[in-house]
């Protein structure tokens, strides 16, 4: 990622069921010199509906990426899945002077944070999924500080012990490369994971 006043190191990782060329999960990255957006999108089911229905999302939060408030990005999108399979999603936006996360989610992704006393943050999402019907839509808002870590990752990923991850002294790609060692080689579902710092 770009070197601004703030920034943010990450590990990404992502394997499609059964290794299959369509992936369900998808993901959303951006740093600019006032923050970090980001998101994963899981398609309902799996393969190639399921991956143009993440798509029709992600697109959304590309094009509406500078809304300063990301409610209004997740009812845009919600709006592009009519008539498509519906998505679950986690999307949050970094602001680096604040030092804030403001995090919103509906379905089964799972964000953590180490927050600025290192306690674990694990805010709960909406039930449900975005599927253009009207959906009611949420924020959360956390402090970090620098050196804070995070994972966020898609249900294909069943991870136990999450806090030694997040506690560890480890570098993030080590980190990353720990949490990998959880995935089988050929997944019953799409796994999609991202384990970071700031800086």
């Amino acid at each position: 990622m770009g070197q601004s006043g703030a920034s943010i190191e990450l590990y990404l990782f992502q394997r499609a069921k059964h290794l299959q060329y369509h992936c369900g999960d998808q993901i959303f990255l951006k740093e600019d010199a006032t923050g970090f957006l980001c998101a994963i999108v899981d398609g309902l089911g799996s393969g190639k509906e399921a991956e143009k229905a993440a798509k029709a999302v992600v697109e959304v939060i590309g094009a509406n990426n500078t809304l300063p408030n990301i409610s209004d990005i997740v009812a845009l999108a919600n709006e592009a899945l009519v008539g498509l399979r519906g998505a679950a999603i986690a999307i949050w936006r970094g602001d680096w002077d604040e030092q804030t996360i403001t995090y919103c989610g509906i379905g089964n992704i799972r964000f953590y944070l180490l927050g600025t006393d290192d306690a674990l943050i694990f805010p709960i999402s909406s039930t449900g999924f975005l599927s253009g019907r009207k959906q009611k839509i949420r924020t959360q808002k956390f402090q970090y500080k620098p050196g804070s870590k995070f994972l966020m990752h898609s249900d294909g990923l069943t991870l136990a012990g999450v806090k030694r991850y997040l506690f560890t002294s480890s570098s993030v790609e080590a980190t990353g490369h720990c949490i990998e060692g959880n995935v089988i080689d050929i997944p019953e579902d799409d796994v999609t994971f991202l384990v970071g710092a700031f800086k």
